[in-house]
């Protein structure tokens, strides 16, 4: 067994054991970082703080400038769910299928600094009373096959389409083929203009 040091990911405050992998704490052994997430750690982090929610779209967007791979966006993915399990972060529900989080405050022994000391020992968060309207089955759809879009980063096969169409999360909206098609070429055009 090695010595025990912090996490070297600056929102986590659990310690390291031994020396395999850097990047695992006792808190979450499983945390893997692509090199492009893990060396923009704290880019992203100012990021958060400079934003009053987002989604993982927006940092890929603004951040890498949509050049990202599925991988590279999985590894952001689970730097979220991490950042949320340290109480860095809110989850804020769901927008256009993706979630939303909100930045909740840095814990209280965190090395980053630019904290003031009243709020140093995060208060509990009251909970988002406000409810948005209830979604459409359309407007469900839609996002699950933008979804997909995102996550193919804007070009699949026939197996992949295959796929999507017989994921019985799909299939119980009940529409025909044809019509998830067309919906999900429109997705893809919205895609690709904005990468450009």
């Amino acid at each position: 067994m090695g010595r025990k040091r912090t996490c070297e990911l600056p929102f986590c405050q659990g310690a390291v054991e031994g020396t395999r992998n850097k990047r695992r704490c006792d808190n979450d052994r499983n945390i893997h970082l692509h090199q492009v997430i893990s060396k923009n750690v704290k880019k992203i982090m100012r990021y958060i703080e400079n934003h009053e929610d987002f989604t993982a779209n927006d940092v890929n967007r603004d951040l890498f400038k949509n050049r990202l791979d599925k991988n590279e966006k999985g590894s952001m993915y689970r730097l979220f769910q991490a950042m949320v399990r340290e109480g860095y972060l809110t989850e804020r529900g769901k927008r256009e299928g993706l979630k939303v989080y909100a930045y909740a405050g840095r814990p209280a022994d965190s090395a980053t600094p630019a904290v003031p000391p009243a709020s140093a020992a995060p208060a509990p968060v009251a909970p988002v009373v406000h409810e948005p309207p209830p979604l459409s089955p359309r407007e469900i759809l839609l996002g699950k096959l933008r979804e997909f879009v995102y996550m193919k980063n804007g070009s699949w096969n026939h197996d992949d389409w295959m796929w999507l169409i017989n994921r019985p999360d799909i299939r119980e909206f009940g529409m025909a083929d044809a019509d998830i098609g067309l919906m999900l070429e429109e997705e893809k055009a919205r895609f690709w203009a904005r990468k450009q």
